[in-house]
């Protein structure tokens, strides 16, 4: 019986022998039908870099992927934990050319690589160099009206920064990103990042720098004339008079305020609160001012003679 089965199997063993691989050609092909297709960009990784050395030319930061596989296959990868990358094998040789190669234990069972673009990545390596660079402060803008910007310092002056020797060695200064003083009426201490317009430099151990801004308020001089001279506090029924009725002031104010300097925002004083009696007295001239921030300089004259008589209505100017 059993040889009456192998004749059966083996007869004409080679057409189903052919018939079997056509149908395994078949059930392929119709796999191959259902399978999908998706599309991932990855972060490109250097691995095996020599220390001390750093890649300087400009690669990809990125590589793009087509993965094939079925639906429930797909979806099951993540593209945070997929990664690309080139190996640089540890050597030192400036430049190589080297194939972008997937981490495929990353990839769920029937996902495959179907394409990686670029494939190929050339690269050119250095020796990386460390160097003291001093901070320039950007400025921009200006302090408001009657505001100067006196002086900017940095803390610290310089800082390290790091990179590829050819691009290192001819950096004296690095930059601060744009400090806008527009607003500014008082020094100000702020931090502020440091702008490295290459991304292969990076900077060692400071991130950012403090920058003090010495922001102090203008102030200009000015001569008014012709300010009245007021006697003050007479006692009743007298009357002050003298040949000197008008002081000329010299005032230092803040310069946002030198628009609103005018005969009413000064005074020019006698106290006579003192003054008892008719006769003649010196008594010292006091300037008084309403404005903010404004302060005497000079004035002349420093006191004058007066005369006082009976009067019937009291508090009259000189």
């Amino acid at each position: 019986m059993f040889a009456k089965l192998l004749k059966k199997i083996t007869y004409k063993w080679h057409i189903k022998l052919i018939s079997l691989a056509l149908a395994a050609i078949l059930w392929i092909y119709v796999d191959n039908l259902k399978a999908k297709e998706r599309f991932l960009s990855v972060a490109l990784e250097m691995r095996n870099m020599p220390a001390d050395y750093i890649v300087s030319n400009d690669v990809p930061k990125t590589v793009k992927l087509v993965l094939k596989g079925k639906e429930n296959g797909l979806a099951l990868v993540d593209g945070e934990r997929l990664s690309a990358y080139i190996d640089i094998g540890g050597t030192v040789r400036n430049r190589g050319r080297h194939i972008v190669r997937v981490d495929k234990e990353s990839l769920p069972r029937g996902v495959t690589v179907k394409e990686i673009s670029p494939a190929f990545v050339e690269t050119e390596i250095e020796a990386v160099q460390i160097k003291k660079a001093r901070v320039v402060p950007v400025i921009y803008n200006e302090p408001p009206f009657g505001y100067q910007l006196e002086n900017v310092e940095v803390i610290p002056e310089r800082v390290n920064i790091e990179g590829p020797i050819s691009l290192v060695h001819d950096i004296d200064s690095v930059y601060t990103e744009d400090i806008d003083v527009s607003g500014l009426t008082e020094t100000t201490i702020k931090d502020v990042a440091i702008n490295l317009e290459n991304d292969k430099i990076t900077l060692v151990d400071e991130s950012t720098v403090t920058i003090k801004a010495i922001v102090k308020e203008e102030y200009v001089v000015r001569r008014i004339s012709e300010v009245p001279i007021v006697a003050i506090n007479l006692k009743g029924g007298l009357l002050a008079r003298s040949s000197i009725t008008t002081a000329s002031v010299l005032v230092k104010l803040p310069k946002r305020l030198e628009k609103d300097l005018d005969l009413d925002v000064v005074t020019a004083v006698v106290e006579c609160g003192d003054v008892e009696t008719v006769g003649r007295y010196h008594l010292p001239v006091l300037m008084e001012t309403k404005m903010e921030g404004a302060s005497f300089i000079n004035y002349e004259p420093r006191s004058v003679e007066v005369t006082v008589v009976k009067q019937e209505v009291s508090g009259i100017n000189l």
